[in-house]
């Protein structure tokens, strides 16, 4: 019986939840050693369908995760904490710069803390700007959430 893409991401979703994964060839290896036929392309593709992203951990390097609303703080938290990022604030703007790789996972956990301050989120890489909505100020709001 064939597997599905559904059983596989399944499968990626068990794996990382059980083990600490840097890499994508780390999770093609691991699926392949449990009798899945996977390529990386494969698993480049679920990890961005699944919106995986990597957070930083506690001994250092990154791992994948997947953010739930009650881990978003905790993850928002440790990225702020990283010693290569930076945070400025201008008007209601919050611009964060991060190590490469480490900006699409603080959006994803921005977007899944749900602030009620937040107008919009813009992300790449390396840098998230946050635009609050018109009557906050962002050095107030930063104060408030990240510290």
């Amino acid at each position: 019986m064939k597997k599905t893409k559904k059983e596989r991401q399944f499968a990626i979703r068990n794996l990382i939840a059980n083990q600490t994964i840097q890499r994508q060839e780390d999770v093609v290896n691991a699926l392949n050693k449990m009798g899945w036929d996977v390529t990386q392309a494969t698993i480049s593709r679920d990890i961005a369908e699944m919106q995986l992203v990597k957070v930083p951990l506690e001994v250092g390097g990154f791992a994948y995760a997947v953010v739930a609303q009650a881990d978003a703080l905790a993850h928002i938290k440790r990225i702020i904490q990283e010693p290569t990022t930076t945070i400025r604030t201008q008007d209601n703007f919050v611009m964060i710069s991060v190590a490469p790789g480490t900006g699409p996972a603080l959006k994803l956990a921005l977007q899944e803390a749900d602030f009620d301050e937040l107008f919009g989120i813009l992300g790449d890489d390396a840098d998230v700007l946050m635009i609050l909505k018109k009557e906050l100020q962002a050095q107030k709001f930063v104060t408030q959430k990240f510290q």
